[in-house]
């Protein structure tokens, strides 16, 4: 399946009553997730689209992100509960396949996830999930993160790895929850790199 010709610019207008700095923030990611698609091997068009329509319901308060949520019958568990924030991609993800029936599997995953990440993430995700990590409002922001660009532009799993890890750190060293699907998706990305890592040279 894949996405419509829609552009950028025609989404931005499809979503204008969100505030103008958090568009010039998706148009951010945008930018960045065709990039990394073209580098690694994912579409870049669908790339571009679900990296706009990753946060259009990111300026939601946390009581709205939870009563959405509920409406939606989408699950709330006790870490969305402590920190709805985190509902902003599966919310955004329902509101976007509402709006838009075009949207692909793919990219409904990659909106969905893009704030945790999850076992098993599909290219897509990988593209936009780093690409909302490297967007460079966000600099300083991530401090300690500062060779992450770098990675990027060598090693996809390498890179979200590296942020994963540096986040849940973070979180614990401030005594916050840290989401089961953040660890699954670290878990995971360790064990792809150890299937695809070379062999032990044979001593005997």
């Amino acid at each position: 399946m894949t996405a419509p010709r829609v552009t950028v610019a025609e989404l931005a207008a499809a979503w204008g009553e969100l505030p103008a700095s958090l568009v010039d923030h998706m148009r951010a990611v945008s930018g960045l997730a065709g990039e990394l698609a073209a580098r690694y091997g994912a579409d870049p068009h669908q790339a571009e689209l679900a990296g706009f329509l990753h946060d259009v319901a990111r300026a939601q308060p946390p009581q709205r992100l939870l009563d959405m949520a509920r409406e939606l019958s989408e699950p709330v568990g006790p870490v969305e509960a402590d920190a709805p924030i985190l509902l902003h991609g599966p919310v955004g993800s329902r509101q976007v396949l509402a709006r838009h029936p075009w949207v692909t599997p793919e990219m409904a995953l990659a909106i969905r996830w893009h704030s945790t990440g999850r076992w098993g993430m599909g290219l897509l995700e990988k593209v936009v999930f780093l690409a909302d990590k490297l967007e460079p409002g966000k600099n300083g922001y991530y401090q300690g993160l500062e060779d992450l660009a770098a990675i990027a532009r060598h090693d996809l799993n390498t890179a979200i790895l590296r942020y994963l890890e540096w986040l849940t750190r973070h979180l614990l060293d401030r005594g916050q929850l840290v989401h089961t699907a953040t660890l699954d998706a670290r878990n995971w990305l360790l064990l792809e790199q150890r299937a695809h890592a070379p062999h032990p040279p044979d001593k005997r």
